[in-house]
C-alpha cells in the first residue's frame, strides 16, 4: 500500500500546539508491507534521509506500526518505505507527515475504522518517539487536511483552510534534536498580558478561517508566548521577518518549531526573494517553497 500525507506548518504564530494547517505539494510517500516475521523494519529514502534512523523505535513511522501490532494483537510483521518529500528538522512537520502516513497506512491494511481521535492519537505515538512530545498539531492537519484545531484528549476539529498563499523560507541551519531543544527554550510561566494577547490573535484567526478572510487570517499570525523565545534558534529572525512584511506579508512568523520561517501574502514571490536576501546579509542560504493550504489529507496514492 503507498500512501500520501502532506507537510503542514503548526502553531501558526498564536495556536501554540493547537492550531495546524496542511501544505499543498509538499508531502512524504509512505510504502507499506506486511512480512512473514514479526517486528518492524525501516527504509528511508528522499530528502535528507541519512540524518532519519531506520530504526523503528526511533523512527515516527515505524513506532506508529510498532504500536498498532502491540495493540492489534497482529500475527505478523511490516515492513516500510518512506520517501523523505518533506525536510526533516525545519519545522514543517516532517516527522508528523510520516507518522500520519503509516496511521492512515497501517489502519487502511488492517481493515480497522478508529474514530477520529483515535486515529490522531495513534499518529501521535510517533511524534512522542522522536520529539519526546505527543503533540497532535502536525499530525492532526496531515492526517485530516485543511486547518486543524487541537483540543483536550485529541479531540480535533477541522474546517475548510482559508485560500492564502503561503511562502516557507527554509535556513541552512542545523540543530540536533531541533524539536526537543524548541520546546526547551520554552516558559512554564508566561505574564497574564501575554496569554491574553495570544488568545485574541488565535481567535481572530479561527474566525478568519471560519469567514474565510485571507486579509485577517494573515494579520492574525502574532505572537507573544512562543515567538520571543524561539527567536534565538534563527539568525536574523527579526530582519527576515521585517522583510517579509516590508515586501507585503500579512503576517509572518517561525514555522512549528522552526527554523523555518512562513509569510503569508499575495505576492509571495516578491516576499520570498525579501526574505532570502535578509537571510543572505546574516551570511545564510535559504530554499523556499511556495505553496498553500491543502484541503487534503493522507490518502493512497
Amino acid at each position: 500500500m503507498e500512501v500520501y500525507a502532506p507537510a503542514s506548518i503548526a502553531n501558526l504564530g498564536p495556536g501554540f500546539d493547537v492550531f495546524g494547517v496542511a501544505l499543498d505539494d509538499v508531502g512524504d510517500v509512505l510504502r507499506l508491507e506486511v512480512v512473514p516475521e514479526r517486528g518492524v523494519s525501516v527504509s528511508v529514502g528522499g530528502l535528507e534521509a541519512d540524518s532519519i534512523p531506520v530504526d523503528a523505535r526511533a523512527n515516527s513511522a515505524g513506532a506508529v506500526l510498532q504500536h498498532a501490532a502491540e495493540v492489534y494483537g497482529v500475527g505478523h510483521g511490516f515492513h516500510v518505505e518512506v520517501e523523505k518529500g518533506v525536510p526533516p528538522g525545519k519545522g514543517l512537520g516532517s516527522s508528523g507527515a510520516s507518522a500520519a502516513a503509516a496511521a492512515y497506512a497501517v489502519c487502511r491494511l488492517l481493515g480497522l475504522n478508529p474514530s477520529r481521535r483515535e486515529f490522531i492519537r495513534l499518529a501521535t505515538v510517533g511524534e512522542a518517539a522522536v520529539a519526546g512530545s505527543a503533540h497532535a498539531d502536525n499530525v492532526s492537519a496531515s492526517l485530516l487536511g485543511g486547518f486543524t484545531m487541537v483540543g483536550n484528549d485529541y479531540d480535533v476539529i477541522r474546517l475548510e483552510p482559508p485560500a492564502v498563499e503561503i511562502v516557507v523560507v527554509v535556513p541552512d541551519v542545523h540543530y540536533e534534536n531541533k524539536t526537543r531543544l524548541a520546546r526547551s527554550l520554552l516558559p512554564e510561566k508566561v505574564r497574564l498580558r501575554e496569554a491574553v494577547f495570544n488568545i485574541g490573535s488565535a481567535s481572530r484567526m479561527a474566525a478568519a478561517v471560519a469567514l474565510r478572510d485571507t486579509v485577517l487570517f494573515g494579520r492574525s499570525i502574532c505572537d507573544n508566548l512562543v515567538e520571543p523565545r524561539r527567536a534565538r534558534m534563527i539568525p536574523h529572525f527579526r530582519e527576515v521577518k521585517q522583510a517579509a512584511l516590508d515586501a507585503g506579508a500579512y503576517g509572518c512568523s517561525i514555522a512549528g518549531g522552526g527554523p523555518s520561517v512562513f509569510a503569508v501574502g499575495e505576492n509571495t514571490v516578491e516576499i520570498g526573494k525579501a526574505m532570502v536576501a535578509a537571510f543572505e546579509d546574516a551570511g545564510i542560504e535559504s530554499e523556499v517553497y511556495l505553496t498553500r493550504p491543502s484541503s487534503e489529507g493522507a490518502r493512497v496514492v
